[in-house]
């Protein structure tokens, strides 16, 4: 059995064949005399079976079934199952691309918001493995969907990257803990039977009061408290210094005993807590130049209105 082929178009780069598909950059194979099949077709198609049966559903030869042809067929447009897998996940984790307005914390809850609808929208998406290093388009536009909501934070790239795949991982892992159902009557009252005062004296009167009736994390409000407190973290970090400590925490804990090396470590976090307050006064004052400048403006717009409104008025008495 021949797979399709995997050489580039004229002048495209060299990339694995589904990677190279989904840039577009893909030789396309010799379409035969039915023309109605496309790689488009088949990756929708097995989205489809995927969203409804899960994606252990498909099949190179359910997917076939389901567009009225013989798997063979299939293997001119995608090497195999892998190929179609990778198309799927890039296919499915297209997004709109966040809006602009706002500080960093409301780009990042809109760009989170957005992955998650994602998610939401194709469940099986969050029991794929993700990629070490994301190569097709949707994949990498989340990625950079983020850095750009972090535009505005002095951080290396490689931080902001690191907090994107931090928010990213809290998203799947609350999208794949959300797939359960909400529990019937019949276990709803078993539990408020079983989950007794004398055995889990801590959670007996939160159950009492159903919060277990729904799966914990389904809900908006328990995704956006955690997300929230991520973030909260996160300014908490840059609020004193937006440092890495993890060469820190390598250093043999004998070495961070010496006196000399404790004292420089005591330098540092009153340097870093000397830099946050610096920002912290540097906002400040933008944020005060900012008023300034706006009362200045409405100032002007205010003489501008009465200098037209006697300028009206002169008009009509002349008239």
């Amino acid at each position: 059995m021949s797979g399709p082929s995997s050489a580039p178009a004229p002048g495209a780069p060299a990339l694995p064949h589904a990677v190279a598909i989904a840039w577009g950059v893909a030789e396309l194979p010799q379409r035969g005399p039915k023309r109605e099949l496309s790689t488009e077709r088949i990756v929708e198609a097995a989205i489809v079976i995927a969203d409804a049966d899960g994606i252990d559903a498909v099949s190179m030869g359910r997917v076939a079934t389901a567009l009225g042809f013989t798997p063979m067929s299939l293997y001119r447009y995608v090497t195999g199952k892998d190929d179609l897998l990778l198309l799927m996940v890039d296919r499915a984790s297209e997004i709109h691309s966040p809006p602009t307005d706002g500080g960093w914390r409301t780009r990042l809850r809109t760009w989170a918001t957005s992955v998650r609808a994602a998610y939401q929208a194709h469940p099986w998406l969050t029991s794929m493995p993700p990629s070490a290093t994301p190569t097709t388009p949707n994949r990498l536009a989340i990625l950079d969907g983020a850095l750009g909501a972090m535009d505005e934070l002095r951080l290396p790239d490689e931080s902001k990257v690191s907090i994107a795949l931090l928010l990213m991982g809290y998203i799947g892992l609350f999208g794949e803990s959300g797939h359960e159902t909400r529990i019937d009557d019949d276990m709803r009252g078993a539990l408020r039977e079983l989950v007794t005062v004398e055995r889990f004296p801590h959670l007996a009167g939160a159950v009492q009061d159903g919060i277990l009736d729904e799966p914990l994390a389904s809900t908006d409000r328990a995704f956006f408290f955690g997300l929230n407190r991520l973030l909260d973290g996160l300014q908490a970090w840059m609020d004193h210094g937006g440092h890495d400590d993890a060469a820190i925490d390598r250093i043999p804990p004998a070495v961070v005993a010496d006196r000399k090396v404790k004292d420089a470590m005591k330098a540092v976090r009153e340097a870093e807590a000397r830099l946050a307050e610096a920002r912290r006064e540097a906002q400040r004052i933008a944020e005060r130049a900012i008023e300034r400048e706006a009362a200045a403006e409405e100032r002007t717009r205010e003489r501008e209105a009465k200098a037209q409104e006697k300028a009206d008025a002169k008009a009509r008495k002349r008239s």
